[in-house]
């Protein structure tokens, strides 16, 4: 199974690099996950639009609720 490894702002594109700035203004770093998303923008781009939609549209609680079902449907220890 191919392994993605994080990237350094050094690695990253141009692209990549941008909206990790905008990340790390809003979270004083960046964590992993966006870091291995970068190697595809527009994923990171739309992955991020989503979670900001999700944050806007869903009630805490519900939100709660979908990260920890979506979690456990996928076995996911994360």
């Amino acid at each position: 199974m191919p392994n993605l490894q994080p990237l350094a702002d050094a690695q990253a594109s141009e692209a990549a690099r941008k909206i990790f700035q905008s990340i790390h203004s809003k979270f004083r770093m960046v964590p992993n996950i966006f870091r291995t998303m970068g190697h595809a923008p527009a994923v990171l781009e739309a992955t991020l639009g989503l979670d900001q939609a999700i944050h806007h549209d869903l009630e805490p609680k519900l939100r709660e609720l979908a990260y920890l079902k979506t979690s456990q449907l996928n076995a996911c220890d994360y």
